[in-house]
């Protein structure tokens, strides 16, 4: 008597499974990446790293037009989100920013200077669906690597940001019942969001009690930094996956199973990285000396 075959995992154990199995890995990799900044006091290999991830990022979202018969150029995609990631890694910080704008320029006059000759109508949506992974993944994400310039400023940002998406996946699928946005992602619900903002709320208020800041601000300016950066993680995911839904994916690629890619690791924090540095600059700017 043949055997019957095994029935695979629900989805949400798979996911549950692969969680369990790729954070860890994750963690122990870019915690090594964060000790060598500290023990070398450069964060020149932070930003390298931070920048191979914008590329790939990148890269996925041009394979996911290429997939979907758009025109789309995948390594031009790598090769301009990951300079404009790398904006500022010779200098200091306050030149990163800049530096970053001006690379985005000139990301921007090397795609419409591939198609000054080409004055076909096609032309347009070429030229668009290769500027929108530049623009959404390259020049977003480079704000991580402005926010690499402290080390315990980096982990208070991410683990905030990431305490979101944690969060509003534990309790959003064992409990959500009301959805969010069901026609661009079913399985976001109101009450994931809210024990998403919730939890990166708390981590932003309590994770620099036990790491070093390079500032010291009142609870309640952190718990609305928590705020903000929640709720930009939270927007930051419907925006990908939104886009996912008019290409026709589930995720950006295959590279962790039952997880995604590069780009469904690091999708909140597309947001979560400006919105920070613009709620913390208005801050210093009422509280700095005149």
């Amino acid at each position: 008597m043949s055997e019957a075959p095994l029935k695979p995992p629900p989805e949400g154990k798979r996911e549950a499974r692969a969680r369990l199995i790729a954070t860890p890995i994750i963690l122990a990799v870019l915690g090594g990446i964060l000790a060598i900044q500290v023990w070398t006091g450069s964060s020149t290999g932070t930003r390298i790293l931070i920048a191979l991830f914008g590329a790939a990022a990148g890269a996925e979202m041009a394979l996911l037009f290429k997939a979907a018969g758009r025109p789309a150029a995948p390594r031009e995609a790598a090769v301009l989100c990951g300079l404009i990631c790398l904006g500022g890694i010779i200098g200091d910080p306050l030149s990163m920013m800049s530096d970053q704008a001006l690379l985005l320029a000139a990301a921007v006059i090397v795609v419409l200077a591939r198609h000054l000759f080409d004055t076909r109508p096609e032309a347009i949506d070429s030229i668009a669906t290769r500027l929108i992974p530049i623009i959404f993944v390259g020049f977003l994400f480079s704000f991580m690597a402005w926010c690499a310039w402290d080390v315990g400023f980096l982990v208070w940002l991410v683990l905030t940001a990431k305490a979101s998406d944690m969060a509003g996946w534990a309790i959003g699928v064992p409990f959500g019942k009301h959805k969010m946005v069901p026609t661009v992602s079913p399985g976001k619900s109101w009450e994931g969001t809210i024990a998403g903002v919730l939890a990166s709320i708390l981590v932003a208020v309590l994770l620099p009690l036990v790491i070093d800041m390079p500032w010291d601000p009142p609870w309640l300016v952190l718990a609305g930094a928590g705020l903000v950066i929640g709720a930009a993680s939270v927007f930051a995911g419907v925006l990908w996956s939104a886009w996912k839904r008019r290409l026709g994916a589930k995720d950006s690629s295959a590279l962790i199973p039952a997880m995604g890619g590069v780009m469904d690791m690091v999708d909140s924090l597309l947001l979560a990285a400006p919105a920070a540095q613009a709620y913390l600059s208005i801050y210093h700017r009422l509280t700095w000396p005149p």
